[in-house]
C-alpha cells in the first residue's frame, strides 16, 4: 500500500500534565525532510515558547493527544499563532488503539 503525503509540515503534540513533547516532521522546499524534538513544560512561559517554536516552523497542520483535560490549557493558550489544530480526547488507551487503527 503506497501513502500519499496530505501535509508536508506538520507540528505534533503529546500533552501531558507537567509538559508538552513536540515533534515537527518538516518538508523543505528542495525536497529533504528535517525532523526536529522539543520538550516545553506546562507554565504559561512555556506555552508562549511552545507558540514561538511552532510559529517558527510554518506548518500546514499542528495535532495533539491527550489522554486528559491537559489538552485545554495548551488549546486555549494566548499566542498559539492561529494555526490548524487537530486533536481528539480518548476516554480510554483502547478508544484511542482503535482510533489508531481507523485512521492509519
Amino acid at each position: 500500500m503506497e501513502l500519499t503525503t496530505l501535509h508536508k509540515r506538520v507540528i505534533a503534540c503529546d500533552v501531558h500534565q507537567a509538559q508538552v513533547t513536540v515533534c515537527a516532521i518538516l518538508e523543505e522546499p528542495e525536497g529533504s525532510v528535517r525532523i526536529e524534538q522539543q520538550r516545553f513544560g506546562a507554565f504559561q512561559r512555556d506555552r508562549r515558547a511552545l507558540a514561538e517554536w511552532v510559529g517558527a516552523r510554518r506548518p500546514d497542520v499542528v495535532v495533539m493527544e491527550s489522554t486528559g483535560i491537559y489538552w485545554k490549557s495548551l488549546y486555549a493558550a494566548p499566542g498559539g499563532g492561529g494555526h490548524s489544530c487537530r486533536g481528539r480526547q480518548c476516554a480510554s488507551r483502547q478508544e484511542c488503539a482503535g482510533a489508531q487503527d481507523r485512521y492509519r
